[in-house]
């Protein structure tokens, strides 16, 4: 590909350093030695980076949601808390004649992600919310979600999560027992959940005593009943704590009631289930950088420092290459690859790198957008941006991206690493995410630091 003329090379030492070497495989581009491009390796060229607060989103009518509360030395405490909506199981729902309640319980089935201590004890506490959840309300995660001003707890519970290396143990199922209307009750497996006992009287008096009318339809149940706020008790957390993901969409999680009313010529032993719809229910996510080295960064972002901060709905990386232009000066040259190599500082057991991160462009209206690369096709495994636990780093290919500012074809704004669900699409994984936990230390742009942040380009001059 044609780029720009040769000349003023000989400028280029005093606009800035840069190294060439024949073997770009030497620098672990993990490039086939079958399809090996006998190319030049530029990797000294210099990348801006600062840390910043990223930015709110709606988080309704998620595909999971966040729960818990952590103590983290580097990014403070994250508390997140959950509003919720329950379904009637059916319209005009009735529950017998004198209906004696044997057990309510709040049932949440655990998604697939974990961050924090695996030895941590939560102690999750559900209140009732003053006012109901709307479809047309846009809920943020810095929404709050005032509660009944009575401050009743409805049910409590302390609970460790089964994990293993950040993720829910989901191999590890639980027993339940499973009621049949008129048959012995069974004994059945189920895939890891919480199971939150809910007071007695709390049913009694807003289910089974309630008017006919507050239970004719999903609307009037909901306009009555409000829904439930869900939270952890950081006073009472053992440890640093943690944050999980629930899987509100599924049919386990539900209000299950178990109670007894006579029939017509026996007394039944009933449950009945009350789905929670996601698309009525929120996360509010709040993050406390108090006396971080995080707060340190955002308080001063102008300042030099080693490492960069990548948290969901917390912060994220900026990056700029302010000298990329001069590139220009080594003549027609095509770039036959451009790889951004984030080195991680490694963490620990409790305070694990993120799966996956992400990066992504602005535009001249600062909107989001996607890198030529994803735009032209490439898909999200050769896009990278996931842990690789032994070289302790992520990569990004950029290859489209830096051609493009080199040619002209795009301009240069800014360019962000983000927080993403390790199982995000390309197109989902461009708005801000609530449905991870996972954190991350990176190195920054600066090249003495222990661990850094590097731009590798190989490329090849015209004849």
């Amino acid at each position: 590909m044609k780029l720009y003329k040769q000349d003023l090379l000989t400028l280029l030492i005093s606009l800035f350093i840069f190294t060439g070497c024949e073997n770009p495989d030497s620098i672990g581009l993990d490039v086939d030695p079958d399809n090996a491009i006998e190319g030049k390796l530029i990797d000294t060229l210099t990348i801006k980076s600062a840390t910043v607060k990223e930015d709110s989103t709606k988080t309704n009518s998620l595909t999971k949601y966040p729960l818990g509360h952590l103590t983290d030395p580097v990014f403070g405490i994250t508390d997140s808390k959950l509003a919720v909506s329950l379904t009637l199981p059916s319209e005009s729902l009735t529950f017998g004649t004198s209906p004696v309640l044997d057990s309510a319980v709040l049932v949440l089935k655990y998604a697939d992600e974990y961050s924090g201590d695996a030895n941590s004890r939560l102690f999750v506490e559900v209140e009732q919310l003053a006012s109901r959840l709307t479809i047309s309300s846009d809920y943020y995660n810095t929404t709050e979600h005032p509660v009944n001003a009575n401050g009743v707890i409805l049910g409590s519970k302390a609970f460790k999560v089964n994990q293993k290396d950040g993720k829910v143990n989901l191999k590890d199922s639980i027993t339940v027992t499973d009621i049949l209307k008129g048959k012995p009750d069974v004994t059945i497996k189920k895939a890891p959940q919480l199971r939150i006992p809910i007071s007695a009287q709390f049913i009694q008096d807003n289910f089974f005593n309630t008017a006919a009318a507050n239970l004719a339809t999903n609307t009037a149940f909901n306009d009555f009943i409000k829904g439930l706020h869900i939270k952890i008790n950081g006073a009472s957390t053992t440890g640093a704590g943690g944050l999980a993901t629930f899987d509100l969409a599924s049919t386990d999680t539900r209000l299950e009631l178990y109670y007894k009313s006579q029939g017509a010529s026996a007394i039944d032993t009933t449950v009945t289930t009350f789905a929670i719809n996601p698309a009525f229910s929120a996360a509010t996510i709040k993050h406390n950088y108090s006396n971080t080295p995080v707060q340190a960064q955002l308080n001063n972002p102008a300042g030099t420092y080693t490492a960069n901060y990548v948290q969901p709905l917390g912060v994220k990386t900026k990056i700029r290459f302010p000298h990329i232009q001069n590139l220009k000066s080594l003549g027609e040259i095509s770039i036959n690859k451009a790889e951004l190599v984030v080195q991680v500082e490694g963490g620990s057991d409790i305070f694990a790198p993120a799966p996956r991160i992400f990066v992504y462009r602005t535009d001249i209206a600062d909107q989001r957008q996607l890198i030529p690369d994803v735009a032209l096709g490439l898909n999200d495994l050769a896009l990278g941006g996931f842990y690789d636990i032994p070289k302790k780093q992520y990569r990004f290919t950029m290859t489209a991206y830096i051609q493009d500012i080199l040619s002209g074809r795009l301009t240069q704004y800014d360019t962000f690493i983000t927080a993403v669900d390790e199982k995000a699409s390309s197109s989902t994984a461009l708005l801000p995410s609530a449905t991870t936990v996972s954190r991350s230390v990176i190195g920054s742009g600066i090249k003495s630091a222990p661990y850094t942040m590097k731009l590798n380009i190989i490329y090849t001059k015209a004849n």
